[in-house]
């Protein structure tokens, strides 16, 4: 999915970011970058078993698998910038990924209440295959005290959403009403460090292109 009204391109490559999330397509469409955004279809569930069974820590496991997403799309594209990223949430000592279900869900969101987590979150950039770019970012968050019936009450009000991200929840939305304090960047946070990302395009060439206007005229 190409982006509209998009202000800053490579100048020799074409973007891709490797990742279905309309959040993370949201993020690069708003900061006016020109992109597509396409699906890499992996298993992350077999990766992040193999992960376990390695013994591989919460940030070389989400790198593992921003990576593997990035690879997916670059062996089909090599001559495109390719991002993605992967998040997972750590709570005492045991990695989250995202719920499967509505029950799932709830239970997520009643044995996070009250206490912190953290959400661990890796992007990565390959050309041909070769990484050019990765960084690791771990925000911290305390969500308030919750009870039973406001946990089932939540996720219900979100929806299939609920199953879109480890913590069950939407901080741009009705996640703000869950968190007494968080502890990191809003864009990695909610899933892609996007200010390393846009540095790195900066050192890559990103520019505003000619004639170019954020208002559209």
């Amino acid at each position: 999915m190409p982006t509209t009204n998009a202000l800053f391109a490579l100048p020799h490559q074409h973007l891709i970011l490797a990742s279905a999330s309309a959040a993370r397509q949201a993020m690069f469409t708003n900061a006016g970058l020109k992109y597509e955004a396409l699906a890499p279809r992996v298993d992350e569930e077999s990766l992040r078993d193999a992960a376990v069974h390695d013994s591989l820590s919460p940030a070389d496991t989400a790198t593992m698998l921003a990576e593997a997403k990035a690879r997916k799309i670059s062996v089909r594209q090599p001559d495109a910038v390719v991002v993605a990223s992967d998040q997972l949430l750590v709570y005492d000592g045991a990695i989250y990924a995202k719920p499967a279900c509505r029950d799932e869900a709830v239970a997520r969101i009643k044995m996070l209440g009250g206490a912190s987590h953290e959400l661990v979150t890796a992007g990565v950039m390959l050309l041909d295959g070769q990484r050019l770019w990765h960084v690791v970012k771990t925000p911290r968050l305390t969500m308030r005290a919750l009870d039973a019936d406001f946990a089932e009450n939540y996720v219900d009000m979100l929806g299939d959403v609920a199953l879109q991200t480890p913590g069950v929840y939407m901080i741009e939305g009705l996640g703000a009403q869950l968190f007494s304090a968080m502890e990191g960047c809003f864009y990695t946070i909610m899933g892609f460090p996007l200010l390393e990302c846009l540095a790195h395009l900066r050192i890559m060439g990103l520019r505003l292109e000619r004639g170019a206007s954020p208002h559209g005229n």
